[in-house]
Parts: structure tokens; sequence; C-alpha cells
């Protein structure tokens, strides 16, 4: 019987840690104020993935019982980011994505927050490795019908200054995204070379709000009506690679140092199906269970 429910207990684990569910889709950027470029619609093409550019500045605090840079320290985090495509199979239709007469997609943070998990020295090249973990903290998305998005950092060019350009928080509101968890992996060089760092941040987002009909799935079906409404039941998962951080020791007064990175990336839509059909495949898998022991104990008589 110990066997027997422990099986059981591994399939529901299995089936709660892989609900989340990847989701090709499109985009009716009409309903958002874009016009149709191309073609008489506005539907781009189904896409599994967007890929983008973006550019944070990180800011770490001595906020831990032990003085110095430390685990347990925190960190806050803004940022620009600006989708510059979207990634499927073959050829698609962007209805103009980043195209004249057409239009852009661009992002905006400034308050994500985590603290520091672990902090070793690479001897090979001289560079502190960081890893943190993000706590909190919300994305907004935005369409906008005007090409005018500028990064702080012209280029994506080495070494990054940080966030802080213009253009990224205009047009329609198309999403509002809050961080579950997150992890950052972050090589530093603390002498102010930037060559031989680099790292990449993982992102597990929850929408708190989508624009109707924006957001469709590839039979052209909001995925707001696929969450039964409940739209944090939609996910964003994102990973990205950090170029060429560079850092400011004691910047702002009272931190520990000002981290600038340029970093680009791909993420993909999820969707949580209904916690209702899931306490019914667990209860349905301990009903299978119970009529396991009851055999058991049958076939031991």
């Amino acid at each position: 019987m110990k066997k027997c429910l422990i099986l059981v207990i591994a399939v529901m684990f299995a089936l709660i840690g892989g609900t989340a569910n990847a989701m090709p889709i499109m985009w009716d950027v009409g309903v958002a104020g874009a016009p149709a470029h191309g073609d008489p619609d506005t539907l781009t093409g189904v896409f599994n993935q967007f890929g983008f550019d973006a550019q944070t500045t990180s800011i770490f605090y001595d906020t831990d019982a032990t003085p110095g840079f430390s685990v347990g320290d925190t960190y806050t985090d803004t940022g620009d980011l600006r989708i510059n495509g979207l990634i499927a199979p073959g050829i698609i239709d962007t209805e103009g994505l980043n195209q004249f007469g057409g239009y852009e997609v661009t992002a905006t943070w400034s308050d994500l927050t985590g603290v520091v998990t672990d902090i070793d020295f690479d001897i090979t090249t001289g560079d502190t490795y960081v890893q943190t973990s993000y706590t909190g903290g919300t994305i907004n998305v935005y369409l906008d019908p005007g090409l005018d998005s500028v990064f702080a950092n012209p280029g994506g060019t080495s070494p990054p200054t940080g966030s802080g350009g213009t253009g990224f928080a205009e047009g329609t509101l198309i999403a509002t995204m809050d961080v579950v968890r997150g992890t950052g992996n972050t090589f530093i060089d603390f002498t102010g070379d930037p060559v031989n760092s680099g790292g990449n941040i993982d992102l597990l987002l929850s929408f708190s709000y989508a624009l109707d009909d924006f957001w469709l799935n590839a039979m052209g079906v909001d995925v707001i009506d696929l969450a039964q409404g409940n739209v944090n039941w939609i996910l964003a998962l994102t990973d990205m690679n950090i170029d060429t951080p560079t850092n400011l020791l004691g910047v702002p007064a009272g931190a520990l140092f000002t981290a600038h990175s340029n970093e680009n990336g791909s993420g993909q839509i999820e969707i949580v199906p209904e916690p209702a059909s899931m306490f019914l495949v667990g209860t349905g898998l301990m009903g299978l269970a119970g009529l396991g022991r009851r055999r058991d104990r049958k076939s031991v008589v």
C-alpha cells in the first residue's frame, strides 16, 4: 500500500507541477489602435514566442545584518523593454510590428524587488558571481502606433548605461503582469571591466490585466475566455540573457552599488487550468489509492 500511495502522490505532484500549458497565440492589434498593415484584417499570424530587447538598472542595498555586500541584501530593478519580433516555425504576418506605418510593443517597470541568495568569486575571470531571487513587482505592456521608443543606451552598445529611455509607456495598455517569482545569475566585474561579465534572468509573470480581444489563441478565442475570465490564470514566462553589466559603487547615496545591463530574450504565454479540475483529478487519484488499499487487504485474507 505504501508504494501505491507514494505513486499516487508522485502523479499528483507531476500533474500540479505541469499544469501550465504553452499556447500558440496571435494578436488583434486593431483592438489597441494599430491600423491594418498589408492585408484587410489586423490579426497577426500565430506565434509561439516573442523576442525582446531590454535595458535595466538594478540598485543593491545593504539590508541584512552583515556589513558589506552579502547574501540577504535586497535590490530594486527598473527597466524598459521593446518586443523585436514574433517567433514562429515559418514566416509570420506581424501586421507591421516595428515597421513604417505599423506599431511597436513596449514595456516598463520601476518596482521589481528581490533578494541576493548567493555570492561567489570566480578566480578565473576575477568576477563576482551573484545569484538573486525576484520577490515582486509589476510590468506594464503597451502598444503604440508610433515608432518612437528610444533606449537610454542607443543600439545596446557596451558598456550599458541603464534604463530611462523615452516612449516606452505610450499608447494603449495591453497587459499588466505581476512577478510571481524569478531567478537571476550574473557575473559582475567590480573593477569596471564588463567584458567577462554576463548572466541570465528567468521570470514567471501572472497577468493582472489583459486587453479584451487582443490576446487570442490560434483559433481566435480570447485567452481570457479560455481562462474562464480569471485573468491571473494567464502566465508569461521569460528567459533573457544579460550582456556586459557595469556597476557604480556607492551610487546612489546609501546603496552598495548600481548595476546597468542590456538584455535580450524571449517569452511565451501559458494558461493555468481551472483549480477545481485539478481538485477532481486529485480526489480521483486518491479514490484509486483507496481502492488499491482495499484490494491489498482482501488479497491478504
